[in-house]
Parts: C-alpha cells; structure tokens; sequence
C-alpha cells in the first residue's frame, strides 16, 4: 500500500528550519533527503504556486495567478495531478487550516475539478489541522494526502518574516509535523513551501528576490535516501512528476519538472491501472 503527505508550509523560510525553532523537521532533513537550493515558481505567490502543485505547469501555461474560478476552463488542456492519479485508482484528499465560509466553496470548486476526492478545512493552528489529516490517516487505505498550514503566511502578512511572531508559527507549524511523524514509518513525507518572505518587503513575499524564492524541501520515510541533499537546483515544478513516479504513475509530457530519482533509495515500480 503506497501512502504520500505532501505537506505545504505557506510561507515557510528555510533559514526558519532551525534545532531550536523547529527540531522535528530540522532532524527530518538530517536522517532524510533534504534539498539545499530548492525554489518556488515566479510570481512566488500562493495561488501561483498553488496551481503549479496541482497541475506540474509553471503560472505561463495555467495562468492561475489570482484567486477566483475563471481558471477553471482551463482545466480541459492541462492534467491536473490528481485527475492523473484517480485514473491509477489512487485517491487523492486535501486537508487545510480553516478556510472561512466565503474560501471555501472556491477552493472545492477548483479542487473537486481537478480530481481531488475530498476538502477537510479544519483548524486555526497547524496542530489541530494535522490532528485532521492524522485521523484520516487512520483509514489504511493508499492516497495521495495534501496538508496545507497557512500559520506562517499569516504571521509574516500580519508581523513580518522572522519576527517572534512568525517565528511562533514555524514552532507551531514544527510541532504539527512532530505529531504527524509516527506515521512516516508506513508512508512518504514531503515538507515544501509555496515561498520565502520579507526579501524586499518585511511582509510581504511576492516580488523576484532569493529570499521570497528559495524554499525548503524535506523528503522522509520509507524508501527515502537516508542522510542525503541535493546539492543541485530543484523546482517546485520537481515535486508534480515526483509524486506520480512514487506511485509508479506515467508523469504526462505536458509536466515540466522532473523525478527527484535520486532522493529515493529504490526505483519504483510501475502501479496497476484499473480496467
């Protein structure tokens, strides 16, 4: 049974990933595969970034910049990764921190689209939204699981990146990757970003500097390289192909990244498609 958990720290910096800050993810990048010069899309914004996750195009071919469902007739030239990966008959489930009524049937229009089974929104701290993402977990079934944590990204809008405050919210996002962790001995754990923060504006994140986009990238569990980085430039874009040749799923030529073959020990193996 292949399991995966992608999980997206909005606005989480990587200089953030400290044994002080935050020891679970810091000891994840250390005993796993951790990417040393990993990077966003451009514009390095969440919905930019967002839209490339679930498509594995950059923002000139699905032209998802701003929020809103006019994205959605585009969905019929591009192959989202879930559509891709319920045709392999591998379920895939969102769970977020609390969205609010107005974001909500947004984001489930856009997610139902493109493939995605089912929308949990719960909880205004990461803990309580990964305590979400754990009971589902408990289901033994395969899946492609997404868990969003948007406490970083508020706290850098509201206070700056690397302020106490957002320097809180990686402890808190820190300490919902630790509760998660006694599930990493069965299933596949990547920690990303969607950006950095303050490189030109303390808080904000969107402009082209290093700072806004250079983001962390963890890998860990069963069949990850063990005590490795990847020394050499990764994408976000990386990240789509990579999560279909985990589950032994055919990566569409449309894709523009590549499989990170090398932050895992063994190749898989092709998966059966359902008649």
């Amino acid at each position: 049974m292949r399991r995966l958990v992608l999980v997206l720290a909005d606005g989480l910096r990587p200089d953030a990933i400290t044994p002080s800050v935050m020891p679970s993810l810091d000891a994840l990048g250390g005993v796993f595969t951790l990417a040393l010069h990993a990077r966003t899309v451009r514009p390095s914004a969440t919905v930019a970034a967002l839209a490339s996750l679930a498509t594995g195009v950059g923002p000139d071919a699905h032209r998802l910049i701003e929020p809103g469902l006019s994205f959605l007739p585009r969905l019929r030239n591009i192959r989202p990764v879930a559509q891709v990966l319920a045709g392999a008959g591998v379920p895939t489930d969102i769970v977020a921190g609390d969205l609010g009524a107005a974001t909500f049937p947004v984001a489930w229009a856009l997610a139902m689209t493109a493939g995605v089974r089912r929308l949990t929104a719960k909880g205004v701290r990461a803990r309580e939204t990964a305590a979400a993402a754990a009971r589902l977990l408990s289901q033994r079934e395969e899946r492609l699981l997404f868990l969003y944590l948007p406490d970083c990204d508020r706290a850098g809008h509201a206070h700056g990146w690397m302020s106490r405050q957002y320097l809180e919210a990686a402890a808190e996002v820190d300490a919902a990757i630790g509760l998660l962790s006694p599930l990493m001995d069965d299933a596949v754990f990547i920690v990303t970003a969607d950006h950095g923060g303050g490189g030109v504006s303390a808080n904000e994140h969107d402009l082209p500097h290093p700072i806004n986009d250079h983001i962390p990238l963890v890998l860990a569990g069963p069949g990850v390289t063990r005590h490795h980085q990847l020394t050499r430039p990764v994408s976000l874009l990386d990240l789509p192909p990579t999560v279909l040749s985990w589950f032994g799923v055919p990566v569409p030529d449309s894709y523009e990244g590549r499989f990170l073959k090398e932050a895992f020990a063994r190749t898989p193996t092709a998966a059966p498609v359902p008649a």
